[in-house]
This record gives structure tokens, sequence and C-alpha cells, in this order.
């Protein structure tokens, strides 16, 4: 039976238009892409619902039966656009259209096969295999609530399954960009964990702006991935290779074995990993760990195959890792608090928007005293205007007092300023820049000073000599 969105009429399954109230069932409530598509609604006159799998920033996913394929179970996932204009929608059907093309062409048991995609009033949609079991996220927090996580053996044989499945897209030319325990299922059939949810599709998930009136941030179509999860090349600047996905793959498996999540392994001033004092594994594992995750692209490894050939064999008896109880549970969705991450160097030095570390706000007595200096090797070029007045041009207007005008301002906004303009390696490397800039001013003004207070003391001393002033 079909329950009828619009009067609540229940209706034959095979019926095609409410009995109450007249609404043609494949049509029912699709309008509004707001709206909880109940039990029994049916789509295209062929997939019925059946229940909510989940809510996420893309929509819904619901479980649903395919009619039209011997009433097999699919995953049915309602894509909404964030602009819901006219013209957004049919860019975002368009770009849909091109990305179902790419899904359609990947073949492997480990990634569900894509089926279908089709727009119902202002909705769209993407049907998949439905892959029955948990993901690996629920399966950590169910570790966690017994005092166990993933052991190293566990990772080592999810890492055998799952390389030559990255291997595989990354030769035909994919990236996943949202790899996470969220992102991968541990099949119930076989535990052989699958790869869901590919990135590329929830490009078309962000404002179509780009092709409208307002255009976005650049690159805000392409950022994709998880903070923490992601690269920073990725989240900052929406640069995805393969290993990118390996980056994130290797942070997969270091919060599967420690229970924590990776804001709570990174350091908040040099943003480095922490999670090597948290494990006791094998030196090649920890060396494989360590490479996934280094910070510099060039550092990590190039492909997936390179990983496998280096991976250790794991043990054939898999055990579990007793934990302490320094682990917290993963956070519900709403009190996740962000991983630290390096944002410095974005250019929008004005944008209020970009948030700086709050290690960083504060006065700066360099900008403050040496600003026609300070601003150079900060890449803050409005310091620039400090030197106006050397032209004399300016001095009836600013009566000289250019400098002090502009070194106030930066001493008041010069730390905001040099996180956003310049690239920084870390915190306390933005730290110990501007730390030297100080000692240097004060240096420079304690000299300044020393002089002044020395050709006042041999005025005094000539002025008494000349005139003979006892």
């Amino acid at each position: 039976m079909i329950t009828c969105t619009s009067c609540g009429k229940v209706n034959p399954t095979d019926g095609r238009f409410c009995s109450g109230c007249g609404v043609p069932i494949t049509q029912l409530n699709t309008s509004t892409p707001s709206s909880y598509l109940a039990y029994g609604t049916r789509l295209r006159d062929r997939y019925i619902i059946k229940r909510e799998l989940g809510q996420g920033g893309f929509g819904r996913t619901y479980l649903a039966e395919d009619t039209g394929r011997f009433n097999e179970l699919v995953t049915l996932k309602e894509l909404t656009p964030a602009n819901q204009g006219t013209f957004a929608l049919q860019k975002a059907e368009e770009l849909f259209q091109r990305e179902a093309v790419m899904l359609h062409k990947l073949s492997s048991p480990q990634i569900p096969r894509f089926w279908d995609f089709f727009r119902e009033g202002r909705r769209l949609f993407l049907v998949q295999d439905y892959i029955e079991g948990k993901t690996y996220q629920s399966l950590l927090e169910e570790r966690i609530a017994i005092g166990q996580t993933f052991s190293e053996a566990e990772i080592i044989r999810i890492f055998q399954q799952l390389l030559p499945v990255l291997s595989y897209i990354h030769t035909v030319g994919v990236i996943h960009r949202d790899i996470s325990p969220d992102n991968i299922i541990c099949r119930a059939q076989d535990n052989t964990p699958v790869l869901i949810d590919l990135g590329g599709v929830r490009q078309i998930l962000e404002p179509t702006a780009a092709h409208s009136q307002y255009p976005p941030a650049s690159g805000s179509l392409t950022r994709l991935g998880k903070v923490g999860y992601a690269p920073e090349e990725q989240l900052r600047l929406g640069i995805a290779a393969p290993h990118s996905d390996l980056y994130a793959l290797g942070v997969t498996a270091i919060v599967l074995m420690t229970g924590k999540q990776p804001q709570d392994l990174i350091d908040s001033n040099t943003l480095d990993w922490l999670w090597q004092k948290e494990l006791s594994l094998s030196q090649q594992m920890s060396n494989i760990l360590s490479r996934m995750v280094a910070p510099q692209p060039s550092e990590r490894f190039p492909s997936a195959e390179e990983i496998l050939q280096q991976l250790p064999a794991a043990n054939s008896g898999v055990s579990t890792t007793q934990i302490n109880s320094t682990i917290a549970v993963t956070p519900q969705q709403g009190q996740y608090q962000p991983a630290p991450v390096n944002n410095s160097g974005c250019g929008k030095v004005f944008d209020e928007s970009v948030k700086v570390p709050q290690e960083i706000v504060g006065w700066n007595w360099g900008a403050f005293w040496l600003p026609g200096f300070w601003c150079l090797s900060n890449q803050v070029w409005i310091g620039l205007t400090a030197w106006a007045d050397i032209s004399f041009i300016t001095l009836p207007f600013t009566l000289g007092l250019t400098w002090p005008i502009v070194g106030i301002t930066l001493g008041i906004k010069g730390n905001e300023w040099a996180w956003k303009s310049r690239h920084w390696k870390s915190i306390k490397d933005f730290q110990n820049h501007q730390r030297v800039w100080a000692l240097l001013s004060w240096l420079i003004i304690s000299i300044i000073i020393a002089l002044v207070l020395f050709i006042l003391a041999l005025i005094v001393v000539f002025g008494i000599t000349v005139f003979g002033i006892d």
C-alpha cells in the first residue's frame, strides 16, 4: 500500500492516482525538496520508499524497492542543490548527468553499482545498490563502548582490501575525495569493506552560482572532503589527487586504532600529528602511516600500489586493541569540534568570515614600530603606505603622521592580516616570525632612544663647556 503524502489516503501499490485527492502517485510530495518522503511513496512509477537510511548535507538517503527489477532493494539518494532556482536546478542536473556517466563506468564489487538517476519535481535522485552492513564509524563506536578499538592486524587487512579499489578508481581518473569511517561500510555478507559516497557526485551539491550572477569563491565547487580527514591542499585550494585519498585513508586508519577524532590527534600550535604517542605499532606500519599523512603532497605515497608493496602481512590471529580511559566517544552531530586547519594564505585579508586562530590574535609590536619594513616579509602590502610622506607630496595632508597611523593600524590588525595574506607552516612558525620582528623592533627603538639620549647628553655637556655654566 502507498500512503498519499498530500491527504493521507492509503492507496493500492499499483495505483497511479490517489483515490482521495487525485494527485498522481508518481508525484506525491516530490515538489518540495525539504519534505520527507514517507513510507510507500512511489517515484518514477518504479521505486517505492521503504524507510529513510540517513540524512546529510546532500539530502536524504532512502531504502527503496525497485519494482522494475524484481523488487530488489536499492539505495535512493536524494540530491538537493543548495540553490533551488530553475536555472540552478537545470545546471545541477546537467552536472549530475556528467558524473552519472562516470559512475556508470565504474565496476567493482567494493563500490555500490550505479543504476539510474532521474529528476522528480524539483528533486534529483541517484539509484545505487543497497549495501547491507554497518559503517566503520558505527563499528568503532560499538567497540569504544566496551573499551576496544581496531588492531593493527585489522587495519592491515582493511588496507589489503581497499587499496586495490583505490588503485582501480585512480587508474580510471576518479578521486573519491571524501574517505572517512562514515563512508566505508563493512558488508554484512562477507565483512568486506565497501567504499560509498564518491566525492565527485557531491560537487554538484554546492551552489551552482558559478554559472549565475553571484559567483562563489574560487574553487568552492571542488573543495570537498571532511575537515581533519582531507589534506590541507584539498580543503584550502581544492586540489585533489590519488595521494589525497591515501591521506584520508591513513587518517581513517589512525582514528579506527586510537578511537579519537582527528582534532584530538593534532597539536593545535604546530599542526603536527600526535598519533604516535597513542599507538604502539610495528616500525613498518608506523612508517607507512607517517608517509600517508605527511603534510606535504610530495612526501606521500604517489599510488596505492606502492603502499601495497610495503604493507606487512596481517597476523592470522586478529585481536582488538585495549584502550585507556582517555578515549573520547565520537561526538554527536552538532557537537563536533573541527580539527585545526591551516587556512593561512587564503588571500582574503579583509574578509571577516575567514577565521584566524585564537592563538595569534593580539597586538603586534613589530608591525607597530616598523610597519614599512614589517609588511615586506609578512606580505601585508598595505603597510607600504607608511612610506608615503617620503615624497613630501602628502605632508600637507598627513602632517607627517602616515608612519604612526599605519603603525597603529598594523599593530591592531597586523597578526590577522599577515595570517591571511601569507601561507605559514604552522601557528608556531607564525608566532616565531612575529617574535623576531618584535625583538628586532624593540632593539632598533632602544638603539634610537640611546642615541637620542647620548646626543642630548653631548649637547648638555657642550653647552656647559661653551657657556661656562657651573
